[in-house]
């Protein structure tokens, strides 16, 4: 089956940088309804993951309340809110778009 590629994955194959359609990729939101920036870190992962779209791959913001599961806070660490997780890498607090997508673009680089 033949697939039509945008200007941006043709780009991105240019550079020797192909990505595979059945990559995902997971974007982990740790909130609290006491947090102050969790909805807005919340508003930007999910810009920064529609912005990512084209590259082929599925890109999912996943929310996960710290008040329905306070185990979580020992577990991840958490010293702060809002904390952002692609793969292994974190982002502690409000972030840019960019800094997301970049954690993005690790991910399906180096699959970290």
């Amino acid at each position: 089956m033949l697939q039509r590629m945008n200007s941006e994955q043709m780009a991105f194959r240019k550079l020797g940088l192909v990505f595979e359609q059945s990559e995902n990729v997971r974007i982990d939101v740790f909130t609290s309804e006491y947090c102050s920036f969790c909805e807005d870190a919340l508003e930007v992962a999910r810009t920064a993951a529609g912005n990512l779209a084209c590259l082929g791959s599925h890109v999912e913001v996943v929310e996960t309340s710290v008040d329905a599961k306070p185990e979580l806070i020992e577990a991840l660490n958490l010293v702060a809110l809002p904390l952002i997780q692609v793969g292994r890498s974190q982002i502690i607090g409000l972030p840019l778009q960019e800094d997301i997508e970049r954690l993005i673009h690790e991910k399906l680089l180096m699959g970290q």
